[in-house]
């Protein structure tokens, strides 16, 4: 049986005779919705189909009397509305993410700062890797809290524009470590999620047909984002020192963020939201959710870590500075590209394929790729490979929550998404210690072998990267999961 919700693409409208659910059409029936204040009542007592304003598969009664209060609603899937969220969100994205993901330029460049050059390396890449984590682990914490409460969702991201700001302001005059922890590390990712998190939660009413290819092209903002940054970052720092360079970055985040202010706002009026119900965690019993859960986990503690370490493994093969720039900004690109390529195959096709295609490539580009890279142009081979098939496995979200919970809710769907983005965030957390701990570690072919795994300890990182992005392939058996249990299912039949 085909379970698939199919959205509206014209402008709807929706009506509620004497008690406030809706009434969905197809794409030629407008949707009517009634504002008025009446009581709750248990619609399906009435045969009639309850979803808070987006998309289903009925056809709707023909709607004769129009309530005088009633408002039309912008189309889902296009419209004007919808692209401009779309730009908006993108624009956001890339500003929230693209800084953090190009943290190895910071870095490069702290270990030989005055004021940083007396810590070791580990311990400045513990910023970088909590500006990841803190941006996926307060996930599920900020969107339980504004679909609480979502006439708050503007004012919070205000606050985290604000935040953002005042982070990047902090570390330009940091002096210490934990200076920067706190400021780069702590407020500038708080910031990201408040300004990330209430922005996305928009993203299910604006897009439900086409969400694997629209969330590829919003997270491809990272990507864009991560050619440019880097250029403009080590640019910055080596002509203009770091506090020149972060001031300037606040400014143009504060000056990017604003005019996206407008367009970033819900498809259904807030004083007009019906039905709200609590959020159903029946998909914590779902094995699906479970396998894509872990599936996720383990993959976020590996994909991190070669955008991580480019620049500072450039700088160890003696390769220039702007080598490993180069590297970092061809790695966002191929990562753009691979967003969108992915986010339309998991909406053409079984989101099972793109799983594989995502972790299994970006394994055998680790092992054999960076693996045998000991000069400038297998590195850039490497990074393109890498960064197309590794950083897209995030536009497979929406198709995770779509397998793990049929409720076609926004509000539920966002939590649950919210559910897999903090599971790549304890990953993210992890492997940065992780990462420090192996390439200490006593290896037996460090310095035996011609390739990369005998140079300077990087051997178990690219081990331990390649086995954790091929140990997420394993997410690809929810399938055969889902098939076992209909087959039980029928059987009892």
């Amino acid at each position: 049986m085909n379970t698939s919700i199919k959205a509206p693409s014209s402008i709807e409208l929706a009506t509620i005779p004497s008690f406030p659910s809706a009434l969905y059409d197809d794409q030629e029936t407008p949707q009517i919705v009634n504002t008025s204040n009446s009581s709750q009542l248990n619609l399906h007592e009435y045969g009639i189909s309850t979803f808070p304003l987006t998309a289903t598969s009925s056809q709707a009664p023909m709607v004769e009397n129009v309530p005088e209060n009633a408002v039309s609603l912008p189309p889902m899937d296009g419209g004007f509305h919808a692209w401009a969220y779309l730009v908006s969100a993108w624009c956001m994205t890339l500003l929230t993410w693209s800084l953090p993901f190009s943290y190895g330029i910071f870095l490069n460049f702290y270990t030989s700062d005055p004021d940083f050059e007396r810590y070791p390396s580990s311990s400045l890449a513990l910023v970088g890797s909590l500006c990841n984590g803190i941006l996926y682990l307060t996930s599920p914490i900020i969107l339980l809290i504004i679909n609480r409460y979502p006439r708050y969702k503007k004012n919070a991201i205000i606050l985290g524009v604000v935040l953002c700001v005042s982070g990047l302001l902090g570390a330009a005059f940091a002096r210490t470590i934990s200076h920067l922890i706190i400021t780069q590390g702590i407020m500038f990712s708080i910031g990201g999620s408040l300004v990330y998190y209430p922005m996305s939660t928009y993203f299910f009413e604006w897009f439900w047909v086409k969400r694997g290819i629209a969330n590829g092209v919003m997270t491809s903002g990272t990507g864009v984002g991560g050619i440019v940054i880097p250029f403009v970052v080590e640019s910055l720092l080596e002509n203009y020192g770091r506090r020149a360079a972060l001031s300037s970055l606040a400014i143009a985040f504060f000056l990017l963020a604003v005019p996206c202010l407008p367009f970033i706002k819900p498809r259904v009026p807030i004083a007009q939201v019906v039905d709200v119900r609590s959020i159903n965690m029946k998909f914590l019993t779902r094995s699906p959710f479970w396998i894509l859960f872990i599936a996720n986990l383990v993959q976020g503690l590996g994909s991190f870590l070669p955008s991580l370490y480019l620049p500072t493994f450039a700088s160890d093969l003696n390769l220039s500075t702007t080598s490993g720039t180069l590297a970092i900004s061809l790695f966002n690109g191929a990562s753009a590209l691979g967003l969108v390529f992915l986010g339309w195959l998991s909406d053409a096709f079984d989101v099972q394929w793109s799983i594989l295609i995502s972790s299994v490539g970006s394994a055998l580009a680790v092992f054999l790729l960076w693996g045998f890279a000991r000069s400038f142009a297998p590195l850039l081979v490497f990074a393109c490979v890498y960064g197309f098939l590794g950083p897209s496995w995030t536009a497979l979200w929406p198709r995770f929550v779509a397998t793990s919970d049929r409720d076609p809710d926004p509000r539920q769907a966002s939590t649950l998404m919210g559910t897999f983005i903090a599971g790549r965030g304890i990953g993210s957390v992890l492997s940065a210690p992780i990462a420090s701990g192996l390439l200490s570690h006593p290896w037996y072919l460090k310095g035996k072998a011609n390739s990369v795994y005998g140079f300077q300890g990087y051997g178990p990182l690219i081990a331990f990267t390649g086995i954790t992005l091929l140990t997420s392939s394993l997410g690809s058996g929810y399938r055969f999961l889902e098939r076992k249990r209909v087959h039980q299912i029928d059987t009892e039949i």
